[in-house]
C-alpha cells in the first residue's frame, strides 16, 4: 500500500497529536502509532500534561502553578 502525505508523525501521544492537528492546517498528515493505546507513554505522565496554550495564560503563571501544585511553592531541599 502506498500512502502520500505532506507530514509523517511518528507517535500518537500528546505531542504527536498536537503536532498533527497543527500540521493538518498546512497539508495531509499520516500518523504512525503502536498497535494499541495502552502501549503509549502519555498515560504514564504522572500529574498530567500542562503547558501554556491561550493568550490569557503565561509561562510565569504556568511555572507558579506548577511549583504551587508540586511543593506548595517551596523549593525542595536536599538533605545530606
Amino acid at each position: 500500500m502506498m500512502l502520500e502525505s505532506d507530514f509523517l508523525v511518528l507517535g500518537s501521544g500528546i505531542a504527536g497529536l498536537t503536532f498533527a492537528l497543527k500540521a493538518a492546517k498546512l497539508g495531509r498528515v499520516t500518523i504512525v502509532t503502536k498497535a494499541t493505546r495502552d502501549e503509549g507513554a502519555t498515560r504514564y505522565a504522572q500529574g498530567g500534561i500542562a503547558s501554556v496554550f491561550g493568550e490569557d495564560d503565561s509561562f510565569d503563571s504556568h511555572i507558579k502553578d506548577t511549583l504551587d501544585a508540586g511543593s506548595g511553592g517551596r523549593r525542595s531541599r536536599r538533605r545530606s
